[in-house]
């Protein structure tokens, strides 16, 4: 009967390493799970950030381009006036010299 008593110990005893190792192998996997969903959040915020950054730059080129080009049609607005200026002054003492030869 001590050999049985001994023997049903040695078991518990080997039963409770074994749990002992399969926990330790398992760790509780709640703390990973909170790691990674935390690591894809954070992902997805820098990229998310670097997204809305690329939409700015083009935003802001965009306006640019569009103060260029009304800079430059207001140059060639003015650039046209002058020239029609000059040469309407220049028909109008051409016609004076043909009218003067008549």
């Amino acid at each position: 009967m001590e050999k049985e008593r001994v023997a049903h110990e040695e078991e518990e005893k080997e039963r409770v390493e074994r749990m002992k190792k399969i926990k330790e192998q398992f760790t509780d996997p709640n703390s990973q799970w909170e790691k990674d969903k935390t690591d894809i959040q954070n992902e997805a915020m820098r990229e998310k950030a670097k997204v809305e950054k690329a939409k700015a730059e083009a935003a802001a080129q965009e306006i640019k381009t569009e103060e260029e080009t009304k800079t430059v049609s207001k140059e060639a607005k003015s650039d046209s006036k002058v020239e029609s200026k000059v040469e309407s002054k220049a028909e109008s003492k051409g016609d004076a010299k043909g009218t003067k030869a008549e």
